[in-house]
């Protein structure tokens, strides 16, 4: 269409516009017409079918969306892009000549249009409409059917619409004006010469159509610029046909279709046949041709010679398309003219234009030269089988700045790329980044924008080593074979395990040899220390009688213990030397002691004799009895040292295994109470932060030293001001990228001790969350938090800076922001999502595994003088084995919390009594002193005393099941656990971890100074009353320690220095006075079972057995 049409159509518009201003002077339409009415009520109808929404004008042509000829009433144009309904079965507006219906949500028949001639645009872009293509093979005035966009005039687009038919029948109807052809994923069928007859025709796009013909069909649209035949079933390729053709066509896609494309034979002769002073070059405004996965499957000149000569040619995939053989050279190449001359140093049009080549997933052999442009250009050559570089090539590539892409790609000639890294010219990292777990290797990568290459294919003897537990050279790695292994990289054989041990495949260490007996000592299986081999096996020496201080000693070479001896010289046991003087008679050497000799050393060498089975030395020394008396005056003063040491260093009134068993107590308490402790400093430290933490500083020179019981990499060396003797901004860095990973990291390496021995792991990571949870929070916390306020409040806006890293901006999420950010917010999922939903699952875990114990209830029949237990089980039966020891935790429980002085137990079938054999010992009511003041009644504080019987017994209940646990999750759990009265008390362990991220989030947040403070009173008022830890001191400990916390955060915010310092001080305090009750009712309970499960087999025969129950103490005064 020339200037002068547009120009020309544009005046007809201007004055159709004008005349529409005004309609008056040219109808009169004061008084409708009933043709007009009728054509209003068609309308009204159609727009109701249609799904309009909007409202009905009286003028049908002041619709919005509604044009109407300047001549008449009768509707033109319909345009509605919100219209949802379905297109009716008849359109009987006659005039009609453009529909615009594009709501995806448009239904109907294409059909509906068959009776509207005069149809001219039609968009029914994105609907749902269906139907067949033969319904427009009858307009005869059709100009323009539209899917996506109107850009011309003259064109038919029903892309990507349920538009079916063949379009055979369009040939000579539309051959007149038809410019654009556009039926992409439609269902539309035809042959592509059914289309020549379209010679006015510049776009074809029959994309992912059932389309078939041959390719050469294209030669023969003179004006095509642009064609899409993509996922077709046509075929070719090019012949001397394409020569003087098609030379508007710019685009020509013909991904996933059958086009061979490179010419062969003769074709290919005359097609790369140059004329250098009047080149007839095919194709010679193509700028892209896509042919991905056709099937070229020829030599790559065969596909790029012909095209060689193209001057605009920008873009050329053929990835995946079978090319082979080498690259032709389109740089200072050959070429022959037609009148028989050659010139050696031509450059191709194509090699100065092209901007991507990829022949990627082919089978390029040889590459000579880099036919991009220079500085823009980039060659794909992406898993090529294997590939040769011309000398140069690489150092050309960087020297031009073209990108050339070989990952997965295996180079022949590894020369110069050897050079190029010695050289410096191209970096790997330092560390072996990339791992490929499934071949065995680890490869450093190479750091390139220009020469991307995968690691393993481009050096793999010099950049890639074989994984611990593999063996090999470069990329070329085996796994370790059975009974051997690799502990580092690089091994080009396995090492072999010890004799008498086996390996599974792929070993990575010497541990991973198992010893057929004993363990690996000094690289071989030997018996552990305390051990020997017999009968190949290892076995205590203990057993056999025999000396193993150190490991790998034979039974045949051990030394008897001290009264043993061998009854012959090699063999593998000692036996017990007969008295008298057992221990000189035999020694525990390979020989009988002085004097002494014989089986088991019972004859007198000579110069001895025998005198009442002892043998003595022929002659005496006088000085006997002097060494005698000697020994009587030593032993006379270290009972006197005793007894002072009793008298004034230990408690009064007790035995020496009453004040081990004091100790041991406080002991097993304190182990309890350092962790309060510990989280008490660590939050106090925390707290610190609140208000102006200068200040805070200022007063409290002890803040930043008791920051480093946090434990963190950040806290410890701003305590040692490693900032002042170092780069301050490389210690800030790694401190506060540090400081929250490493919790995690240790965490991660527990699973690893679980292979040590099970239930290490999950223990170890208890204990890690318990000593580092705080510090790693709270750094995770200071590492994302920002200061957007300056110290007036002012906002600081773009200026504001990381609160751990000041000199990064808080909006900086590039280079070091972003990794900070990826550290950041990684801890944070970690702190708190993952490890309370680890802890939770874990209380979950004990729940169901220890539900045993609450289903079963003991009862207690008689007087308080000779009480008869017995259980009863809420479901099931109690197993023969499991039913003493239920009876024996009641009556441990019944005791503890009723009894004092001595009791006899005796254990019967189904029942257990226990009876008072003291006429000291008395009933005691656990709160009877305390509490038949609070409570109605006595009876009220007998069910009282009740329930704390219940719950220990409930206690001891879970402990006998705990040690007979084999889940390695409850064996690690174990210690945790043990800590709480019950275990499902645990919840405390959890909500501490809660309680801490919430005092850590409301110091990061602002005007947040008061929930620290209801957070810690809440927490101590829920401790205080539910009493959680089996050690009532522990939490009246804890209870107080987060009153304290309180404290704290009220001394930080009003800046009270003197209440913190009284805060962190009290706990201690209480702790020291807490000293005076060493003992509680549950640690009583669980030693009167002990020593009752000690005593078990002895009660199962029927016999009785006496205990003492009474509370450990310093002072004489009864304790209730």
């Amino acid at each position: 269409m020339g200037p002068f049409s547009v120009a020309l159509q544009w005046m007809l518009l201007y004055s159709s516009a004008a005349l529409r201003d005004d309609p008056s002077e040219h109808l009169n339409l004061d008084e409708p017409s009933d043709e007009c009415e009728e054509e209003a009520k068609l309308l009204q109808q159609m727009m109701l079918d249609l799904g309009f929404k909007g409202p009905m004008t009286k003028d049908h042509c002041d619709l919005p969306g509604i044009t109407c000829s300047p001549h008449s009433c009768k509707v033109e144009t319909i345009r509605c892009t919100t219209c949802a309904g379905h297109l009716p079965d008849y359109i009987r507006l006659k005039g009609l000549e453009e529909v615009t219906l594009t709501s995806p949500e448009m239904t109907g028949d294409i059909k509906a249009f068959a009776a509207t001639p005069d149809l001219k645009i039609l968009d029914l872009h994105g609907t749902k409409v269906t139907g067949d293509l033969e319904v427009f093979q009858n307009f005869t005035s059709f100009l323009t059917m539209q899917l996506h966009d109107m850009q011309r005039l003259v064109q038919l687009n029903l892309g990507n619409t349920r538009i079916s038919g063949d379009f055979t029948g369009f040939q000579g109807k539309m051959a007149g004006g038809l410019e654009l052809l556009g039926l992409a994923n439609t269902g539309v069928t035809g042959q592509l010469s059914d289309l020549v007859a379209l010679k006015q025709l510049w776009k074809l796009n029959l994309r992912g159509t059932a389309v078939t013909g041959n390719l050469v069909d294209i030669t023969k649209f003179y004006r095509i610029q642009q064609v899409d035949l993509s996922f077709t079933r046509v075929v070719g390729q090019l012949t001397a046909d394409w020569k003087g053709c098609c030379r508007l066509l710019r685009s020509l896609r013909l991904q996933n279709s059958s086009v061979q494309f490179a010419p062969v034979g003769k074709d290919f002769g005359d097609l790369t046949t140059f004329s250098m002073a009047f080149p007839e070059v095919i194709l010679p405004n193509l700028r892209y041709l896509d042919l991905t996965n056709c099937p070229v499957n020829s030599p790559a000149k065969n596909l790029l010679l012909p095209l060689a000569m193209c001057k605009r040619l920008t873009f050329l995939m053929a990835s995946g398309s079978g090319v082979f053989g080498a690259m032709p050279q389109l740089k200072e190449g050959i070429i022959y003219a037609s009148d028989g001359r050659r010139r050696d140093d031509f450059t191709f049009p194509m090699a100065t234009r092209l901007l991507l080549l990829d022949l990627s997933y082919n089978n390029v052999s040889w590459l000579s030269d880099l036919p991009v442009l220079t500085g823009a250009g980039r060659m794909l050559f992406r898993e090529n089988h294997q590939i040769k570089l011309s000398p140069g090539l690489l150092a050309r590539a960087l020297e031009k700045h073209i990108i050339l892409d070989l990952r997965g790609t295996k180079l022949s000639n590894e020369e110069e790329a050897l050079q190029l890294l010695q050289e410096g010219q191209l970096q790997t990292t330092d560390m072996y980044a990339y791992r490929d777990e499934i071949a065995g290797y680890t490869c450093k990568d190479v750091v390139s924008t220009i020469i991307q290459v995968t690691s393993s294919r481009f050096l793999p003897e010099t950049l890639c080593k074989c994984l611990p537990g593999w063996h090999g050279h470069g990329a070329t790695c085996q796994v370790c074979p059975a009974n051997k292994f690799s502990d580092e990289m690089g091994l080009g054989t396995c090492k072999s395990c010890p004799a008498n041990s086996t390996a599974p495949e792929g070993s990575t260490k010497l541990a991973h040899c198992k010893c057929q007996f004993g363990d690996l000592h000094d690289g071989a299986c030997s018996c552990d220390k305390h051990q020997t081999l017999r009968d190949g096996n290892c076995i205590l020496c203990s057993k056999l009688h025999l000396q193993c201080p150190v490991e790998g000693i034979p039974a045949s070479t051990a030394k008897p213990e001290v009264g043993h001896a061998r009854l012959e010289p090699k063999t593998q046991e000692a036996r017990k030397c007969l008295p008298p003087d057992t221990s000189q008679r035999c020694p525990g050497s390979h020989d009988c002691g002085s004097g002494y000799n014989g089986t088991l050393c019972t004859s007198c060498t000579d110069g001895f004799w025998a005198k009442q089975g002892r043998c003595k030395p022929c002659s005496k020394a006088s000085s006997a009895r002097v060494w005698f008396l000697a020994l009587l005056g030593g032993v006379a003063l270290i009972v006197a040292a005793v007894l002072v040491y009793r008298r004034y260093w230990h408690s009064r009134g007790h035995s020496v295994s009453e004040r081990a068993s004091v100790e041991s107590l406080l002991r097993k308490r304190m182990v309890m109470q350092a962790p309060v402790l510990l989280q008490m400093v660590q939050l106090w430290a925390v707290l610190g932060s609140l208000g102006q933490r200068g200040r805070a500083r200022e007063a409290l020179p002890e803040l930043s030293y008791l920051e480093a019981l946090q434990l963190t990499i950040g806290d410890v060396q701003n305590s040692f001001n490693a900032q002042c003797k170092l780069d301050g901004e490389t210690v800030r860095m790694l401190a506060a990228l540090g400081s929250p990973l490493l919790p995690l990291l240790l965490l991660l390496c527990c699973p690893m001790l679980e292979l040590c021995r099970p239930g290490l792991g999950v223990n170890v990571a208890l204990k890690t969350l318990t000593v580092l949870f705080i510090g790693g929070a709270f750094s995770t916390a200071e590492l994302l938090s920002c200061q957007f306020e300056d110290g007036d409040g002012e906002s600081l806006g773009d200026f504001a800076f990381r609160t751990a890293l000041p000199h990064l901006r808080c909006y900086d999420r590039t280079g070091i922001g972003f990794w900070v950010d990826a550290a950041g917010y990684s801890s944070a999922l970690a702190y708190g999502v993952l490890i309370p939903l680890f802890l939770a699952g874990l209380m979950v875990r004990q729940y169901i595994a220890l539900q045993e114990a609450r289903l079963f209830c003991a009862y207690a029949e008689g007087e308080p003088e000779d009480i008869t237990l017995r259980l009863q089980t809420l479901q099931g039966q109690l197993s023969k084995e499991s039913g003493p020891k239920r009876l024996l935790a009641a009556a441990a429980a019944y005791m503890a919390v009723h009894c004092r002085g001595k009791r006899m137990v005796r254990l019967h079938d189904g029942s257990i009594t226990t009876t008072s054999t003291d006429n000291d010992g008395e009933e005691v009511r656990g709160l009877s002193g305390k509490m038949i003041r609070v409570v109605a009644n006595a009876e009220a504080a007998r069910n009282i005393d009740a329930l704390k019987t219940r719950r220990l017994t409930e206690m001891l209940t879970e402990r006998i099941m705990l040690d007979e646990a084999e889940d390695r999750f409850l064996i690690g759990f174990r210690s945790l656990l043990c800590k709480y009265t019950l275990c499902q008390d645990v919840w405390m362990f959890v909500a501490t971890k809660l309680l801490a991220l919430a005092l850590i989030s409301c110091v990061s947040m602002t005007d947040a100074w008061k929930w620290p403070i209801a957070f810690s009173v809440a927490m101590a008022v829920i401790v205080g009353v539910c009493q959680p830890y089996m050690w009532p001191q522990v939490s009246q400990l804890q209870s107080f320690s987060y009153l304290c916390l309180a404290l704290t955060s009220v001394a930080f915010i009003y800046d009270w220095p003197w209440l913190a310092r009284v805060a962190l001080m009290a706990p201690v305090i209480l702790l020291f006075w807490q000293v005076r009750e060493p003992d509680c009712r549950a640690a009583l309970a669980e030693r009167l079972y002990q020593e009752l499960e000690s005593e078990l087999p002895k009660l199962q025969r029927g016999e009785a057995h006496e205990v003492i129950v009474q509370k450990l103490r310093f002072s004489r005064e009864a304790v209730p």
